[in-house]
Protein backbone atom coordinates (compact mmCIF):
# COMPACT_ATOMS: atom_id res chain seq x y z
CA UNK A 1 0.00 0.00 0.00
CA UNK A 2 1.48 3.00 -0.96
CA UNK A 3 1.77 5.50 2.04
CA UNK A 4 0.25 8.48 0.40
CA UNK A 5 -2.85 6.13 0.65
CA UNK A 6 -2.33 5.58 3.78
CA UNK A 7 -1.81 8.86 4.95
CA UNK A 8 -5.30 10.43 2.82
CA UNK A 9 -7.00 7.62 4.57
CA UNK A 10 -5.87 8.17 7.95
CA UNK A 11 -6.96 11.76 7.75
CA UNK A 12 -10.11 10.75 6.45
CA UNK A 13 -11.20 8.98 9.09
CA UNK A 14 -9.75 11.49 11.37
CA UNK A 15 -12.36 14.05 9.82
CA UNK A 16 -15.04 11.30 9.76
CA UNK A 17 -15.07 10.77 13.08
CA UNK A 18 -15.08 14.34 14.20
CA UNK A 19 -18.50 14.38 12.02
CA UNK A 20 -19.92 11.98 14.02
CA UNK A 21 -21.43 13.99 16.59
CA UNK A 22 -23.23 15.74 13.20
CA UNK A 23 -24.23 12.27 11.89
CA UNK A 24 -25.89 11.07 14.60
CA UNK A 25 -28.08 14.46 14.77
CA UNK A 26 -29.20 14.24 11.36
CA UNK A 27 -29.60 10.20 11.05
CA UNK A 28 -33.18 10.24 12.02
CA UNK A 29 -34.01 13.38 9.92
CA UNK A 30 -34.71 11.98 5.89
CA UNK A 31 -33.73 15.74 4.38
CA UNK A 32 -31.17 16.30 6.92
CA UNK A 33 -29.53 13.12 6.66
CA UNK A 34 -29.56 12.97 2.34
CA UNK A 35 -27.77 16.73 2.70
CA UNK A 36 -25.01 15.08 5.25
CA UNK A 37 -24.03 12.26 2.95
CA UNK A 38 -24.20 14.48 -0.29
CA UNK A 39 -21.92 17.00 1.18
CA UNK A 40 -18.98 14.90 2.60
CA UNK A 41 -18.62 12.27 0.12
CA UNK A 42 -15.99 14.32 -2.10
CA UNK A 43 -13.38 12.36 -0.02
CA UNK A 44 -14.27 9.14 -1.04
CA UNK A 45 -13.84 10.77 -4.72
CA UNK A 46 -10.09 11.92 -3.53
CA UNK A 47 -9.64 8.44 -2.13
CA UNK A 48 -10.82 6.57 -5.01
CA UNK A 49 -8.49 8.45 -7.43
CA UNK A 50 -5.80 5.76 -6.11
CA UNK A 51 -5.01 2.43 -7.57
CA UNK A 52 -5.80 1.57 -4.40
CA UNK A 53 -9.58 1.37 -5.01
CA UNK A 54 -9.43 0.21 -8.43
CA UNK A 55 -10.71 -3.24 -8.79
CA UNK A 56 -8.82 -3.72 -12.03
CA UNK A 57 -12.42 -5.05 -13.27
CA UNK A 58 -13.79 -3.93 -16.56
CA UNK A 59 -16.87 -4.10 -18.65
CA UNK A 60 -16.79 -6.24 -21.55
CA UNK A 61 -17.48 -3.48 -23.93
CA UNK A 62 -13.87 -1.78 -22.15
CA UNK A 63 -12.36 -5.22 -23.38
CA UNK A 64 -13.85 -5.67 -26.51
CA UNK A 65 -13.24 -2.05 -27.14
CA UNK A 66 -9.33 -1.31 -26.14
CA UNK A 67 -9.83 1.92 -25.06
CA UNK A 68 -9.38 3.70 -22.03
CA UNK A 69 -12.66 3.11 -19.71
CA UNK A 70 -13.45 5.78 -16.88
CA UNK A 71 -13.96 4.81 -13.62
CA UNK A 72 -17.13 4.06 -11.85
CA UNK A 73 -18.40 3.40 -8.32
CA UNK A 74 -20.81 0.00 -8.52
CA UNK A 75 -21.86 1.59 -5.46
CA UNK A 76 -22.81 5.70 -5.86
CA UNK A 77 -20.18 7.77 -3.18
CA UNK A 78 -23.64 8.95 -0.91
CA UNK A 79 -24.85 5.69 -0.60
CA UNK A 80 -21.07 4.22 0.27
CA UNK A 81 -21.19 6.96 3.06
CA UNK A 82 -23.93 5.58 4.62
CA UNK A 83 -22.80 2.65 4.81
CA UNK A 84 -19.43 4.02 5.89
CA UNK A 85 -21.08 5.98 8.96
CA UNK A 86 -22.96 2.86 9.70
CA UNK A 87 -19.91 1.11 10.44
CA UNK A 88 -18.28 4.27 11.50
CA UNK A 89 -21.03 5.12 14.55
CA UNK A 90 -20.90 1.35 15.80
CA UNK A 91 -17.24 1.46 16.13
CA UNK A 92 -16.03 4.41 16.76
CA UNK A 93 -12.36 3.84 17.49
CA UNK A 94 -12.28 1.93 14.32
CA UNK A 95 -8.48 1.72 13.03
CA UNK A 96 -7.05 2.58 10.21
CA UNK A 97 -6.61 -1.06 8.54
CA UNK A 98 -10.54 -1.27 9.17
CA UNK A 99 -11.58 2.02 7.97
CA UNK A 100 -9.31 1.37 4.57
CA UNK A 101 -11.08 -2.42 4.48
CA UNK A 102 -14.68 -0.48 4.49
CA UNK A 103 -13.07 1.85 1.75
CA UNK A 104 -11.95 -1.03 -0.46
CA UNK A 105 -15.76 -2.40 0.06
CA UNK A 106 -18.01 0.34 -0.67
CA UNK A 107 -15.52 2.66 -2.68
CA UNK A 108 -13.88 0.70 -4.94
CA UNK A 109 -14.38 1.52 -8.81
CA UNK A 110 -14.64 -0.77 -12.22
CA UNK A 111 -13.92 0.41 -15.41
CA UNK A 112 -16.80 1.19 -18.18
CA UNK A 113 -16.94 2.86 -21.48
CA UNK A 114 -18.03 6.30 -20.75
CA UNK A 115 -21.31 5.51 -22.59
CA UNK A 116 -22.00 3.21 -20.13
CA UNK A 117 -20.97 5.48 -17.42
CA UNK A 118 -23.28 8.15 -18.78
CA UNK A 119 -26.17 5.30 -18.82
CA UNK A 120 -25.69 4.19 -15.48
CA UNK A 121 -25.64 7.96 -14.08
CA UNK A 122 -28.67 8.95 -16.00
CA UNK A 123 -30.52 6.15 -14.73
CA UNK A 124 -29.47 6.15 -11.22
CA UNK A 125 -30.40 9.39 -11.00
CA UNK A 126 -33.86 8.67 -11.06
CA UNK A 127 -34.26 5.27 -8.91
CA UNK A 128 -32.93 4.06 -5.60
CA UNK A 129 -30.50 1.48 -6.25
CA UNK A 130 -26.97 0.69 -6.54
CA UNK A 131 -25.10 1.23 -9.79
CA UNK A 132 -24.04 -2.11 -9.87
CA UNK A 133 -27.63 -3.23 -9.93
CA UNK A 134 -28.17 -1.43 -12.98
CA UNK A 135 -25.58 -2.85 -14.95
CA UNK A 136 -27.83 -5.71 -15.14
CA UNK A 137 -30.45 -3.84 -16.28
CA UNK A 138 -28.20 -1.98 -18.85
CA UNK A 139 -26.65 -4.86 -20.57
CA UNK A 140 -23.51 -3.91 -19.07
CA UNK A 141 -20.90 -7.26 -18.09
CA UNK A 142 -18.18 -6.33 -15.81
CA UNK A 143 -17.14 -10.37 -15.11
CA UNK A 144 -15.63 -11.04 -11.74
CA UNK A 145 -17.77 -8.11 -10.14
CA UNK A 146 -19.94 -11.28 -9.06
CA UNK A 147 -17.27 -12.55 -7.22
CA UNK A 148 -16.34 -9.10 -5.42
CA UNK A 149 -19.78 -9.17 -4.00
CA UNK A 150 -19.85 -12.00 -2.89
CA UNK A 151 -16.00 -11.43 -1.30
CA UNK A 152 -17.28 -7.97 0.28
CA UNK A 153 -21.03 -9.86 1.87
CA UNK A 154 -22.48 -7.25 -0.65
CA UNK A 155 -26.30 -8.16 -1.63
CA UNK A 156 -27.30 -8.41 -5.54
Amino acid sequence: MKENFKLKCEETLKDFKCLLSRYREVKNDVNLYKMFMSRNRNPLWDLSNSSELRTGLKSKRVIESNVKGVDDHFIQRSKAMKNIFFELNNNPDMSLDSFIGLLRKYSSTVELTKEEHGRVTGLSRTRDVLNYQLYTELGIEVDGLDKLLIENNIPF
